[in-house]
């Protein structure tokens, strides 16, 4: 991979985490080609640009503190693999469950493939979705 690539995938990985972190959901959707296809383990897919700008969008309003924070990042050949945390408090609806105040310290991982000027085209987003729902529950 020539350094050019992978420089490429850097910034457009620090710029989504920017963008999530100053919750600005057209940013975010900024970084996506806009054929792109977002695929949340325990969600389902969104298609488009802006299929993902709204559904950012929905998990910034039912978490409006949010933070992302990367753990790891590794870049090769026209991809990457992020691990991260996200933190936020829940006080918007959120796909279908009620604002309950409480605090979401959840953990996940992304892996992403790149078109050569730096959009992202596909990203497949695993998330510890128990544990957001135990949060979210209570327990």
């Amino acid at each position: 991979m020539d350094e050019a690539s992978r420089a490429a995938i850097v910034a457009a990985n620090e710029a989504t985490y920017a963008a999530w972190n100053a919750h600005d959901a057209d940013a975010v959707a900024g970084v996506f080609a806009d054929d792109a296809v977002i695929v949340d383990s325990g969600v389902g897919e969104a298609r488009g640009r802006e299929a993902i700008r709204a559904r950012v969008a929905g998990m910034l309003a039912a978490f409006p503190d949010l933070r992302l924070d990367r753990r790891s990042l590794l870049v090769d050949d026209g991809a990457n693999a992020d691990e991260w945390t996200l933190t936020g408090t829940h006080l918007g609806e959120y796909f279908g469950i009620a604002p309950t105040g409480r605090r979401i310290d959840v953990n996940g991982a992304t892996f992403s493939r790149f078109r050569p000027d730096g959009l992202v085209v596909h990203d497949t987003n695993y998330i510890d979705v128990a544990g957001l729902l135990n949060q979210l529950a209570g327990d």
